[in-house]
């Protein structure tokens, strides 16, 4: 029989440190290894279309940026699940998978294959500050469902049966989102969930 767990709990001091130490880590990895290939990518000038033709017919669904950008809020939810052994757990996954996906961007950096569309009304200036400050390159594996998939599987695993299942869900939703506001295609999605599955079995959670 299993038993109950509480949904959230208070964070403590200890995990209020641990969680400040996975945050500043990952920035000092995030902007160098992300950005960086970007640029490196944009001054090779060859890049890879890994996506196919059909594809290229998945309409965009501009109001999917909502899902899309939960991404940023999701970081917040180790601090009301996981105790501090298990927030580095999950900085040593985020930090290895950077890496590891780092690699990929620099060895096959890819482009996506979707025609532009013009986007009017409200979800217009959310669109243009995206597109302001992504990269074009860096798609394969979508980190966005990287992480994603990192924190809400994690903590799915924490948690009450009824909120594992949403939490399951907002990974299913925000997947999707990546490919119907055009910034990923299926393989990136793919990747993205397996480079996921990778770092949780090297560096597991615990109970």
């Amino acid at each position: 029989m299993r038993h109950s767990r509480p949904s959230f709990t208070w964070p403590d001091a200890p995990r209020w440190r641990a969680f400040g130490k996975f945050t500043g880590l990952f920035h000092v990895f995030f902007f160098p290894i992300y950005f960086g290939c970007g640029y490196l990518a944009e001054r090779a000038g060859r890049t890879f279309g890994l996506y196919a033709k059909w594809e290229l017919h998945i309409p965009l669904v501009p109001w999917m940026i909502w899902p899309y950008l939960t991404l940023f809020s999701l970081f917040q939810l180790p601090l009301l699940h996981m105790q501090p052994r298990q927030i580095a757990a999950l900085s040593r996954q985020s930090t290895a998978s950077l890496l590891l996906a780092g690699l990929a961007f620099l060895a096959v950096p890819t482009h996506a294959g979707f025609a532009p569309v013009a986007i009017e009304g409200f979800h217009r200036p959310i669109f243009d500050l995206l597109g302001s400050v992504d990269t074009a390159h860096n798609l394969t594996p979508s980190l966005h469902v990287t992480f994603s998939a990192l924190i809400l599987l994690g903590c799915a695993n924490l948690t009450s049966r009824r909120l594992a299942w949403f939490y399951r869900f907002w990974l299913l939703l925000l997947s999707i989102s990546t490919v119907l506001v055009h910034q990923h295609h299926l393989l990136d999605v793919i990747g993205g969930l397996l480079l996921a599955q990778l770092m949780r079995r090297a560096f597991p959670l615990g109970a």
